[in-house]
């Protein structure tokens, strides 16, 4: 599966060489860019879907203390695709964090908190086995503030707004849906649902 991350080779031998500096606080400076999406891509990509609360984050150095990543792990109230059934918690990680004197923070990476509540894209496992956020930043969601009795639709990271795309108009003759931000969190959610089960039977035939 192709990662929509931009650059992101570079990231991790950037941090381990920043780490070795002899610094308390260490921020990578440079913009990290992803490749924008619209909604159905996205829903594509990523290997699991989770709307749920977080229950807790830690930052740890990874084994062999290369780098650090901070885990988030999620209750999930519902898991819009993948995962398996019943399944009570999902943890995923992201480069960055701060252990004892030491910060490492890639621009753009969400900030995760204990009982937000989330919607997040993860990726498969990467080489220790645990997912991440999509694009670092571009699949990283909450309920926002409420407008008309509805709950808007917030990115944690304000670059996601602009990497996620209006989608295409999907029969001649109709109009391209709205900007999927512009609606209700709940119109969200039934978004990547109708789309993930159209993805999972394949294309019409």
């Amino acid at each position: 599966m192709e990662h929509p991350l931009r650059r992101s080779p570079r990231i991790a031998a950037f941090v381990a060489s920043l780490l070795g500096a002899p610094l308390c606080a260490v921020t990578l400076s440079w913009a990290t860019t992803v490749q924008p999406v619209a909604l159905p891509e996205l829903v594509q990509r990523s290997a699991t879907i989770v709307h749920g609360t977080v229950l807790e984050t830690h930052s740890q150095w990874e084994q062999g203390g290369g780098q650090i990543y901070t885990y988030v792990t999620l209750a999930p109230k519902e898991v819009l695709k993948g995962a398996r059934e019943g399944v009570t918690s999902v943890t995923f990680r992201q480069i960055g964090g701060q252990v004892g004197d030491r910060v490492v923070y890639v621009p753009g990476t969400p900030r995760f908190s204990a009982k937000q509540e989330v919607l997040v894209f993860l990726t498969g496992p990467d080489s220790a086995g645990f997912p991440q956020v999509m694009g670092i930043y571009q699949g990283a969601f909450r309920p926002g503030s409420t407008v008309a009795g509805q709950r808007r639709v917030d990115a944690l990271s304000p670059d996601a707004v602009t990497s996620l795309l209006p989608e295409k108009p999907r029969f001649p003759g109709k109009s391209a849906p709205a900007t999927p931000l512009e609606g209700s969190f709940g119109d969200f959610l039934q978004r990547i649902r109708d789309l993930a089960r159209e993805q999972a039977k394949g294309p019409a035939r």
